[in-house]
């Protein structure tokens, strides 16, 4: 399963075909494995990632490219969760909504204050967590 990924700030590169390429924060890659390349780009890259092992390869713009943790935003997922995660994860979008409703749905997540982000979280724990002890399908 290909593991997204964002930039977080502005990612500036140089081709020899297309000269200075430049990408705002926000725009959506993948992470991509040494062994999914093709051999001559995978002894390259294996090279590079040798000389500094803090980047990682990103498929972004059409191209892979090897960027610095430091410029990304990385999204892991949960592995493998059960029905019943699954159904307590649904469990809190009715929760959630009640309350950012309730702080202006109108106001991006950004603008929220600590508190606002704190008592979010609160909200879908809480929601979460009450799933699990109502639900109780434990098989021993």
């Amino acid at each position: 399963m290909p593991i997204p990924v964002w930039t977080r700030q502005r990612s500036t590169w140089h081709t020899p075909k297309r000269g200075f390429s430049s990408l705002p924060p926000g725009v959506r890659g993948r992470r991509v494995a040494l062994d999914e390349l093709p051999e001559r780009e995978k002894e390259i890259f294996s090279r590079i990632l040798r000389r500094s092992p803090d980047l990682l390869l990103i498929h972004l713009a059409g191209h892979v490219r090897a960027l610095s943790r430091e410029k990304l935003l990385g999204v892991t997922s949960m592995t493998d969760a059960t029905e019943l995660e699954w159904a307590a994860m649904a469990a809190t979008l009715a929760p959630l909504g009640e309350y950012v409703g309730s702080i202006g749905m109108h106001r991006p997540l950004a603008d929220y204050s600590k508190q606002e982000v704190l008592t979010m979280v609160e909200v879908i724990v809480t929601a979460y967590q009450h799933y699990f002890n109502t639900h109780d399908d434990i098989p021993f």
